[in-house]
């Protein structure tokens, strides 16, 4: 460059500053662009306030001093006056404009002298382009933007700063209360402190957020206080909620994003988590809003307190107990009911207590799903409120045979009319509040009783719904649980088919049906392992009975190996022809009911010595036969003596006097007082806890007491033991060589391999 092409430092200042500087700032000042300079058509853009021919022109001079050879390169002059001019413009112009404002009028000014300082920047960076492109890196200087913004934060903003502050959480306290604010004004003086952070938010956390937060939670904790001592339970928590949506809506509104976690918290903590257990103590708290069911109320509560560190457990703790007392209250009332029930059918038969129970379940069932979200906190309370009282002592009839009979109505062609879908869905509720029982052997031993009587019987109304049940059952307890259950219905279909390869053996032999003393025979075979254990009653068949079970028998023995047949008679079901007052009847009876009524084929007399022993049955269990034909409800027999007794002389014939509209009469056998076996129940626990102590004591080798009996415990899934039986049978254990006590140690034991 040739020296008559020089540009002196101050001659290209000068240009710099009139045709440039001076230009932008008499803009900025009175919003004056020169006519020569062409506009956008579209309104909404930016205006221009230099000509591309003017920008280039100062782009140039910039340019030519910056890349002329030194001593006439100006670049560090340039920067140096760069912030020069700036801070001198600041100075004359826009801090006098912020004096003595305050709150709006302050934001406002600010908000407005903000913004034209991004302008004076913009166009300043393009005019110095060249210089922040090249002399700044070279130097390792601020960059040209930076040092504009630093320069309105060191020279305004830090002047400002409080009184900026304070106006700000004047207005958010404002619209707290309901007033209307311009958000737009807000959202922009907080822009400022975030834009003033040069691109780190540690200006807006430090000059802001630090005193917004406590502000914030002052604010509430006042708000708290007076709606504490005004409000219900219910209408605080609903000021609670909407006062934390209003503040996350204001983050989103005007608010840096990174505050919604801490402003939360505040809030939270200020309305929900420090006056807590003042609001649970509240007359219209937990307890008045599940005694109302209240579950718009109780969702809400459930929604809150999820963001309080560890805040459910309190209100999982309360829902319990009010689980615990309604159950309570229920199986209380029912003690009270069976002391004055007399007859066990009675106790038994009435599905009101069951139903209620169901029900108590189903509603606060219900609450958990709806209210609680299924939190698993609930679902575990719940859990635990059931298991207290449906484990309780309710005297006679245990809980495991209440539910068992409930179940046995629904199941039973004579119990209930209910649909298909009714049964299914009591039965699911029924199986759901059995989880929660203790003795669910019991329940077992008993429900298998009276599934074996509805099979055998043939009272069941639906094998789909029997089916239905045992799946249930074995969905929530395993297979070993129901494969009694399953055995007795695969035992009955496998029946149907012997039963079927029996007529076509009998169709076969020499004499076809006179083989069977001309008599229509079935028989059913049962497993003895899946079946309850039946008494066999001796008893002095007929001959017409005798051939027919000989045939069979050797039929049976013939087709299997190492089976033994035993015939339970008191089960088998007879059907006899009877001519009574001059009309037919068929008599459907027990096979020993069938013995007496044989006795009886002419119109004769017979005294309880002779039926006695010409049927070969005990005498108590021939008195309970003749009561069911000859005192209840179908008199088929006449009986001298006492009509509600049966007496040693008494004396038995066909009653000539008997009227019934049906042909088919079914005559219920006695009632069996035992609905399952007790000893049995007893016995197979002994042996699943040796079972479990051996088991552990395998793995284990040497454990003390204490943690023995509890992993016993632990282990065993279908009824809890007392200790003290555990302890038993650990010393039965020992006496059979399977333990050893330690001989330092009293209280450990050692496995024995």
């Amino acid at each position: 460059m040739s020296l008559t092409n020089i540009v002196p430092l101050e001659d290209g200042w000068e240009k710099i500053k009139n045709e440039g500087i001076k230009v932008l700032e008499e803009f900025l000042d009175t919003g004056h662009i020169r006519s020569a300079v062409p506009q956008h058509q579209d309104p909404t853009k930016p205006k221009n306030v230099f000509s591309k021919a003017n920008y280039a022109e100062l782009y140039t001079t910039v340019y030519n001093m910056c890349t002329q050879r030194t001593p006439n390169n100006w670049s560090e002059h340039l920067y140096r006056r760069y912030g020069e001019a700036m801070s001198e413009y600041v100075q004359r112009q826009v801090l006098p404009a912020l004096k003595d404002k305050t709150d709006i009028q302050l934001m406002k000014e600010l908000l407005h002298r903000w913004s034209n300082h991004k302008i004076y920047v913009k166009w300043m960076d393009r005019f110095f382009t060249y210089l922040d492109r090249y002399y700044v890196k070279l130097q390792s200087v601020e960059p040209l933007h930076n040092r504009g913004y630093s320069i309105f934060n060191q020279q305004v903003f830090q002047v400002v700063i409080k009184d900026t502050r304070a106006a700000l959480l004047k207005i958010i306290n404002q619209e707290r209360q309901g007033e209307h604010i311009d958000q737009d004004l807000v959202k922009g003086v907080i822009e400022i402190f975030i834009d003033l952070g040069l691109n780190s938010p540690n200006l807006y956390n430090t000059e802001f957020e630090e005193a917004f937060l406590p502000a914030t939670s002052s604010y509430f904790v006042r708000q708290a206080s007076g709606w504490l001592s005004e409000d219900s339970f219910p209408e605080y928590l609903r000021k609670a909620e909407a006062a934390l949506q209003a503040e996350e809506q204001r983050c989103y509104n005007y608010l840096n994003r990174t505050t919604l976690p801490k402003l939360k918290n505040v809030v939270i903590q200020a309305v929900l988590s420090n006056p807590q257990s003042q609001l649970l103590e509240k007359e219209t708290g937990v307890v008045y809003l599940l005694d109302n069911d209240k579950r718009e109320d109780l969702a809400r509560m459930h929604r809150m307190f999820s963001l309080v560190e560890d805040g459910l457990a309190p209100i999982a703790h309360s829902f319990r107990q009010y689980v615990t007392d309604r159950g309570n209250q229920i199986v209380d009332e029912r003690v009270e009911q069976q002391r004055q029930v007399s007859s066990k059918t009675e106790a038994l038969n009435d599905p009101a207590f069951i139903q209620t129970l169901l029900e108590l379940h189903d509603r606060f069932k219900g609450i958990v799903n709806e209210c609680f979200s299924q939190d698993s906190r609930f679902q575990k309370s719940l859990k635990e409120a059931f298991e207290v009282f449906v484990n309780r002592d309710i005297g006679k009839f245990s809980f495991a045979a209440l539910m068992s009979s409930f179940c046995d109505r629904i199941l039973k062609k004579s119990g209930e009319r209910l649909s298909d879908e009714q049964v299914e869905n009591l039965l699911t509720k029924m199986v759901e509040l059995f989880s929660f029982l203790s003795d669910k052997d019991l329940f077992a031993e008993i429900y298998r009783n009276q599934l074996s009587k509805r099979l055998l019987y043939e009272t069941s109304a639906s094998e789909d719904a029997e089916k239905s049940m045992i799946a249930k059952l074995k969905m929530k307890c395993g297979a070993q649980f129901t494969s009694k259950l399953e055995g007795m219905l695969t035992d009955l279909s496998l029946a149907l088919d012997t039963q079927k390869d029996f007529k076509d053996h009998c169709e076969q032999l020499p004499e076809g049906k006179g083989a069977l003393g001309n008599i229509d025979f079935n028989v059913t075979v049962l497993t003895t392992g899946f079946w309850p254990s039946y008494q066999v009653q001796e008893a002095s068949l007929c001959p017409e009975m005798q051939k027919a079970i000989q045939v069979f028998s050797n039929y049976y023995n013939g087709k299997t190996q190492h089976r033994r047949l035993q015939w339970i008679h008191h089960l088998g079901q007879a059907t006899i022809a009877a001519k009574l007052n001059g009309r037919r009847h068929d008599l459907i009876v027990n096979s020993y009911q069938a013995l007496i009524l044989l006795l009886f084929t002419r119109d004769e007399g017979h005294n309880l010595s002779f039926i006695q022993n010409s049927t070969g049955l005990e005498p108590s269990m021939c008195k309970k036969l003749l009561a069911t034909l000859s005192i209840a409800k179908f008199k088929i027999l006449t009986k001298t003596g006492d009509a509600k007794t049966i007496e040693d002389d008494a004396t038995f014939t066909p009653n000539d006097g008997f009227v019934c509209q049906h042909r088919k009469i079914k005559i219920p056998p006695p009632v069996t007082e035992e609905t399952h076996n007790k000893e049995r129940v007893e016995e197979d626990r002994s042996i699943a806890i040796e079972a479990a102590i051996v088991r552990i004591m395998k793995m284990r080798k040497t454990l003390n007491h204490q943690q023995l009996v509890t992993e016993v415990l632990t282990q065993l899934a279908f009824f809890k033991p007392n200790p003290k039986l555990v302890k038993q049978r650990i010393e039965h254990l020992i006496e059979r060589e399977y333990l050893e006590r330690d001989k330092d140690q009293a209280s450990k034991y050692r496995y024995l391999a």
